[in-house]
């Protein structure tokens, strides 16, 4: 039962992340490193520590990196998801990545795709793939800074982790 509590914290970080990034497009420290460290707490209390989830929060990190520096999602939103991560389960966090970096991606491919056409976006794209590779950045549509999220990206992360949440509670140990 006093798990469940700790439910809370993420909950009330995803509502007041998603106000402020909504209204000043930001998402403040105060919010996500309190919820890293509820988490840390969180996970020494409830969840048994194991290697897997160590491994998984490192990769996690690692890609959260990558595509902060490609410009394709801002700090406060890396924070703040990997603030949540901490109160998943291990199969969880990669749930969780996947389904926020996916749903993502599919909304500005459609979204470029009304701008620009499908022959423009696949087009942007050969050519951004070739720019990433030789020049080692990339220059494409999503990097844009006026290609932002609706809302900020934290609102796609707070429909990533209750998703995710869910599938976790729904399948147990599956996930």
């Amino acid at each position: 039962m006093p798990e469940r509590f700790f439910y809370i914290i993420p909950i009330l970080m995803l509502l007041i992340s998603t106000i402020t990034d909504w209204r000043r497009r930001k998402i403040y420290n105060w919010i996500t490193l309190p919820g890293i460290l509820l988490g840390i707490f969180f996970i020494a209390c409830f969840h048994k520590f194991s290697i897997t989830f160590l491994f998984s929060y490192i990769f996690m990190f690692f890609i959260l990196m990558i595509v902060y520096s490609q410009k394709a999602m801002r700090g406060g939103d890396a924070k703040l998801l990997l603030a949540l991560s901490l109160y998943l389960p291990p199969a969880g966090v990669f749930l969780n990545l996947a389904i926020c970096m996916f749903s993502a991606f599919f909304y500005f491919f459609i979204r470029t795709i009304k701008l620009k056409g499908l022959a423009g976006t696949f087009t942007d794209v050969r050519a951004d793939t070739i720019s990433l590779f030789v020049l080692g950045e990339n220059t494409n549509y999503f990097t844009n800074e006026k290609a932002e999220f609706p809302g900020g990206g934290a609102v796609l992360i707070a429909i990533s982790f209750i998703v995710t949440l869910f599938l976790s509670h729904l399948f147990g140990n599956l996930i």
